[in-house]
């Protein structure tokens, strides 16, 4: 690759990692995959953890510079929801969006099926205000699917939603409409 042509966009931080497990306030397995933005003058991760069962939850993160002195959540932020259909495995790969329309964010993030055979993964939206409070939508999707992400805005009236549905021997990304 010619560097000339193609300068360096990012520069990787002196100081990572930024987040590991030793730092977290319970005990851990790994910690990894946040969905990231700026909340209240802050940057604010909500990470994946994996405890040391293998399940995967969220923790909020906070940091007035994004790169230390780090505020975690003294425990889990996010755990399943049983009741909303969501398996032990956990949730995974949030992804936060602010919908100016509804005033209030929507993390989408992949969660496992309770009750339906092997436990596919879905998608699962929770909608939040403040990251203390939250508010869990029903599934958009049929499992099994996963990676999903809400566009910010309507089109023609409509939220859309890019996915991807887990079909054998294929690798898609698909878009769904409100």
């Amino acid at each position: 690759m010619n560097r000339e042509r193609c300068p360096e966009l990012f520069k990787r931080y002196e100081g990572n990692p930024i987040l590991t497990a030793e730092i977290w306030p319970y005990k851990v397995g790994t910690v990894f995959n946040p969905g990231a933005i700026k909340f209240n003058d802050e940057v604010l991760l909500l990470v994946r953890v994996k405890d040391r069962q293998g399940y995967s939850h969220l923790t909020c993160a906070r940091s007035k510079d994004g790169k230390t002195n780090w505020q975690i959540d003294s425990k889990p932020t996010l755990e399943a929801d049983r009741s909303k259909g969501e398996a032990i495995f956990g949730l995974e790969d949030p992804r936060i969006v602010w919908l100016e329309k509804r005033q209030e964010y929507v993390i989408s993030c992949v969660s496992f099926c309770a009750g339906v055979a092997d436990e596919p993964p879905g998608v699962s939206l929770i909608t939040t205000k403040d990251f203390f409070s939250f508010k869990r939508l029903d599934r958009p999707l049929i499992p099994p699917n996963k990676d999903a992400s809400l566009f910010p805005k309507t089109f023609k009236g409509r939220y859309a939603l890019i996915h991807r549905p887990i079909v054998e021997g294929r690798a898609d990304i698909w878009i769904s409409f409100s």
